[in-house]
């Protein structure tokens, strides 16, 4: 057993742990994280929006961060493709309806690869980084935080006087900053694997509405230019957890549905928060970050971006002395609360096949294409909500709880 101190122990090097041990300005940092040096395999679509479609939807500050964040972690070498448009398909009784596409400038990217890189620019500021370690447990200790840690060699002890989970969730630090468990509502369970046999544009995504195959979600496939793609599919907690719809069977009749073969041996599943930020994220030292935080993006599961946002706040925070808490709130938090509501507005049609068919029967295409973009750019325009009200009220849906 090796005991071992340092001044900030960071959990996991996700997009939101690498970020901040690369942005950090503490001269003992510790990073920690379960995956192996190659940082894979990750559940993910890899796709992230460029900034010019993400310009006129984001509040000022917010966008400026997502910018820097951006020049930080996409370099040549992490883009495998480049998507132009997105295309919007539903499903209803088995069939495909196409509500063509829309200009959506995205980057497709090695995720994995893109980690890997931020980490070694943080190794090369001196950040100690362990792969193949996990973190079983953390409690306060003295003034500070002990955890244990097993990886190849054994069980370790660290001590530390400031700790951040950003081990996704439910974290290991989740008690520790007094944050509550999220509504199985406010949570999704994503698969993911990469496929062949989709015959559409290399540089158009698609994505495909469908309550059946995808409760309160959506299914994907994301094209990385080399004849595969990303595929994978959202389902709320509360189904999966609570109904016991299983995600896996879903996962593969969307790939009989798109004529798609899977080149993986295993789906990927992952559980993501889709509602907005945790009701506490800081306490006394212990910080939460990315998805244990609830930084995802609840109209589209984004999380990237968002993740490494928490990860630049904290070390800003750390830096000037500031509220880790209050930060996040102010810059990231409400644009969240914002988004979930249009979310929470969008649900019954999400769930409800009989609702979806009547919308398509009552509603110009166009109409229904544009709210579709809007939700997937996250945009709070308060018309958009507006009309998504007066849509309920014509199929007359009830929400769900």
């Amino acid at each position: 057993m090796i005991l071992i101190n340092t001044e900030l122990l960071i959990v996991g090097g996700g997009p939101a742990g690498s970020f901040l041990a690369g942005e950090v300005n503490l001269s003992d940092v510790i990073l920690l994280d379960k995956k192996k040096v190659n940082y894979g395999p990750v559940i993910c679509g890899e796709m992230m929006p460029k900034a010019e479609l993400l310009a006129d939807y984001l509040p000022s500050e917010l966008m400026n961060m997502i910018e820097y964040t951006l020049y930080k972690s996409i370099r040549r070498s992490v883009i495998v493709n480049n998507i132009k448009t997105l295309r919007i398909l539903i499903r209803v009784k088995g069939e495909l309806i196409d509500l063509g596409s829309i200009n959506f400038p995205a980057y497709i990217v090695n995720k994995g690869l893109m980690i890997s890189s931020i980490i070694n620019d943080a190794i090369n500021k001196g950040v100690k980084v362990s792969f193949s370690s996990t973190v079983t447990s953390c409690i306060r200790y003295e003034h500070g935080f002990k955890c244990k840690a097993v990886d190849n060699d054994g069980e370790h002890y660290i001590e530390t006087h400031l700790l951040a989970g950003a081990d996704g969730y439910p974290s290991v630090v989740r008690e520790l900053a007094n944050n509550p468990p999220f509504n199985p509502m406010d949570t999704a369970v994503a698969t993911s694997q990469r496929a062949i046999g989709w015959s559409g544009s290399p540089d158009e995504a698609i994505v495909v509405m469908d309550p059946v195959l995808a409760p309160g979600g959506y299914a994907w496939v994301f094209p990385r230019g080399d004849g595969s793609s990303n595929v994978g599919l959202g389902i709320r907690g509360y189904d999966a957890w609570v109904r016991g719809i299983n995600p896996i069977n879903l996962h593969y009749e969307f790939l009989k549905v798109m004529n798609l073969k899977p080149i993986q041996k295993s789906v990927l599943l992952k559980t993501i928060p889709v509602g907005e930020l945790g009701a506490r994220i800081e306490n006394n030292g212990a910080y939460l970050l990315g998805d244990a935080a609830g930084t995802v993006v609840s109209t589209n599961g984004a999380g990237i971006n968002t993740a490494m946002v928490s990860g630049l706040i904290l070390s800003k925070a750390l830096r000037e002395d500031l509220s880790y808490g209050a930060e996040m709130r102010r810059i990231l938090g409400s644009f969240l609360s914002s988004v979930k509501k249009l979310r929470a507005l969008a649900d019954p049609i999400l769930y409800d096949e009989y609702a979806l068919t009547r919308l398509i029967r009552i509603t110009p295409r166009e109409t229904i294409k544009w709210i579709i973009k809007e939700a997937m750019l996250a945009s709070t325009n308060p018309m958009l909500r507006i009309s998504a009200r007066i849509m309920l009220g014509l199929i007359k849906v009830k929400g769900r709880t």
